[in-house]
């Protein structure tokens, strides 16, 4: 029976998130210890969990220069001293049993690692502006479903904003990968874990709510970084093309509509057109067609940084 766990959380300029995450995760009597490695925050983080240290001796704050997602978590893991280590995200509102819930999978299951649940919290009623989140909470849960009908498709599609891993395969595989990416670590990592022959599992009693706020601006920025990690990732690991190639499971017709809307100069009036008919009408309320040109928006900008991304010349596979 595993009583306790250590928690880790990475955080950067999410102080108000941070506030409301910590005493949700000490009521928890799973919590063992919590970790937060502040990377390079300059918001007045680390003094309040300085502060929270003071009365609860499981909080343990960890100040590091800005050195990214990996090598954070990388240092959280190696201080934590319990051998299952809940990793999340500081936009990652936990549940009052969170870590309860990851104790027990991993005491009932033979898992390496858990993969949590983590709802999209859409703001109600729906105004215009939201589209970008809608979009991530309905792809979210697709990606979830398709978790529960393939269990192998985690590690191809992994979310990492809240997971549990045991600490010696975490420290031996390591938690910062030798890829520099702009976008996908977590999709990374899954492949690492995958290679490493580590079970994974996920469970939707593990929940926490996902804080998600981007506008379309930032949503096109986004899928452009995606695109060029998944070019970057797809080098490393060939066999992801029919799920990293944005192209790959289209029909002839498909695939030549958007390589041409994705050309160079073709793009660059069809990226702002498509921003602005969404944005008018999310304005007039036409709720789908909202959707419909904020996908295909995305879907242009993702072949476009995708294709832009493999025509650069090939290195040399991180050991």
């Amino acid at each position: 029976m595993i009583d306790q766990i250590s928690v880790v959380i990475i955080t950067m300029n999410r102080r108000e998130l941070i506030e409301k995450s910590v005493p949700i995760l000490l009521e928890d009597p799973s919590t063992g210890e919590l970790i937060v490695v502040v990377d390079g925050a300059k918001d007045g983080t680390m003094n309040v969990l300085e502060r929270w240290a003071e009365r609860d001796e499981r909080v343990k704050p960890i100040w590091q220069e800005n050195a990214g997602e990996g090598a954070a978590r990388q240092r959280g893991v190696t201080a934590a001293q319990y051998d299952i280590v809940v990793i999340l995200d500081d936009d990652v509102i936990p549940t009052v049993d969170l870590v309860s819930r990851h104790a027990l999978f991993h005491t009932a299951n033979d898992v390496d690692l858990v993969l949590g649940y983590m709802p999209t919290s859409v703001p109600t009623p729906r105004r215009r502006g939201q589209v970008a989140t809608i979009l991530y909470a309905q792809d979210y849960e697709k990606t979830c479903r398709e978790y529960e009908a393939h269990p192998e498709a985690i590690y191809r599609h992994f979310w990492s904003g809240n997971f549990s891993i045991r600490r010696e395969p975490a420290l031996s595989l390591g938690l910062r990968g030798g890829i520099r990416l702009g976008y996908h670590e977590d999709l990374y990592f899954g492949l690492r874990c995958h290679e490493a022959g580590l079970h994974m599992a996920f469970d939707r009693g593990a929940m926490g709510h996902h804080t998600h706020s981007r506008n379309l601006r930032k949503l096109s920025g986004e899928v452009r970084r995606s695109g060029e990690s998944r070019a970057i990732l797809l080098r490393w690991f060939p066999d992801i093309a029919q799920f990293a190639d944005p192209l790959f499971a289209l029909d002839g017709s498909q695939r030549r509509v958007l390589m041409t809307l994705s050309g160079k100069w073709m793009r660059e009036v069809v990226t702002p057109t498509l921003m602005a008919a969404s944005w008018c009408a999310g304005v007039l309320h036409l709720w789908r067609l909202e959707i419909d040109f904020a996908r295909v928006m995305r879907q242009v900008e993702l072949v476009y940084a995708f294709r832009k991304r493999m025509r650069f010349p090939a290195g040399t596979r991180p050991s």
